[in-house]
């Protein structure tokens, strides 16, 4: 008799298809989800354990679009963590995909790492030398030697050929991912915001080459020219694109490019607003997010195809999930930006982001219904990837 284990639950979010808002059951068998059942109406079987939680929902294992290894926002400073010794800054970015872990976060694309520590990461992972998320990884993130942001980036080219053979080389390497950054810093004057340091050219041919490979990119964006050659190119995330007008959110909708927000990393306490200096910088920073909530809601509000990502607020993308409802997300829409639409997006569709039978047995419980109140998932009572369990309470 095969030996499994029943999760059983009041409320669950599946990832594909909705909510069941009545009692159910999950079993799990090895790695694999072997069976969901509503009504908890799972046949008796002598050799199963069974985990009841009550009023509490399952879940798929959250998928965080957007951090970095070796870098945390909340500590301050990214420039000098990024010049850290090699072995510091790997095993503080081990630490930090723990964090991420024992939240509920069970797969991470990282974009845009040192090095390319990020494969040998996702490597160590694999192995079972570390634990931490299923890894996505982007190798060398790609800007411009003017550009004033992505202080991750490390593949510093500015003519489209040579983006071409940055982007060959992370392909070499064995990337999942391309990331480019064609905007700099959101603080300062708005032209110099929006400047594009990446225009068309560019972008066109590494997604092209991307594209090719049976790859996906992602461009650092705000808004502006960079936003319209990013559309034009046919990228297919923005990440931020915290100024974009109702026009370019309009095209993003009708083309179905995915929008990445992380708006959290701006507001939370130890964010990087936190850590601009006192004064005149804080002031006119403040002002800006505002400006950025602001085009988050429009962006909310036209349907824009939404994914989720805490830019390196490690362990908090249950807090960026309580942002964009606080600014007119519903749960069922953050819900399902934070699962199926990512494994979507990413390729994986029907392994991960899902409960459906089969699939890799990645998934949370959290305390209370999250089909109502996304907070929820800052409450979490298990967290299980690949059929083991990370984290847990008692029932």
């Amino acid at each position: 008799m095969t030996t499994g284990l029943q999760i059983k639950a009041r409320h669950l979010w599946d990832g594909e298809h909705g909510a069941a808002d009545r009692p159910v059951a999950v079993r799990v068998e090895g790695d694999r989800i072997r069976l969901v059942a509503a009504d908890g109406a799972i046949a008796p079987n002598g050799a199963d354990q069974v985990r009841d939680f009550g009023e509490a929902t399952i879940l798929p294992g959250l998928i965080d679009m957007h951090t970095h290894l070796g870098i945390n926002h909340q500590a301050g400073d990214i420039k000098a963590q990024m010049r850290e010794p090699a072995v510091r800054h790997i095993l503080v970015g081990a630490r930090s995909l723990r964090a991420d872990l024992t939240s509920g976060v069970t797969t991470v694309k990282l974009n845009g790492d040192r090095d390319l520590y990020d494969l040998q990461m996702r490597e160590a992972i694999r192995s079972g030398i570390a634990d931490g998320p299923r890894l996505v990884v982007s190798g060398r993130g790609i800007k411009s030697g003017r550009c004033t942001g992505g202080v991750v980036a490390t593949s510093i080219v500015d003519y489209p050929e040579a983006v071409g053979r940055s982007v060959d080389e992370n392909l070499a390497a064995g990337v999942d991912w391309i990331k480019l950054f064609s905007s700099g810093s959101v603080f300062g004057a708005l032209p110099e915001v929006l400047q594009p340091f990446y225009g068309f050219d560019q972008l066109s041919v590494a997604a092209s080459k991307a594209h090719a490979a049976g790859k996906r990119m992602s461009s650092h964006c705000f808004g502006g020219e960079a936003a319209d050659a990013c559309l034009r190119a046919g990228v297919d995330v923005i990440d931020h694109g915290w100024l974009l007008t109702e026009r370019q959110l309009e095209a993003m909708a009708a083309q179905g490019t995915w929008l990445c927000p992380t708006v959290g990393v701006l507001v939370h306490p130890e964010g990087v607003l936190a850590h601009l200096p006192a004064g005149t910088p804080q002031e006119e920073g403040r002002r800006r997010v505002e400006e950025v909530l602001s085009a988050t809601r429009q962006a909310l509000r036209m349907g824009v195809p939404l994914l989720v990502g805490t830019d390196a607020m490690h362990g908090g993308l249950a807090y960026e999930l309580g942002v964009l409802q606080d600014l007119g997300g519903s749960p069922a829409r953050l819900l399902q930006a934070a699962t199926g639409s990512a494994a979507c997006a990413l390729g994986l569709a029907g392994e991960i982001g899902t409960l459906r039978e089969g699939a890799a047995a990645d998934l949370l419980v959290v305390r209370g219904n999250a089909l109502q109140d996304v907070g929820c998932l800052a409450e979490v009572l298990l967290v299980m990837q690949g059929g083991k369990i990370i984290k847990t309470t008692p029932s």
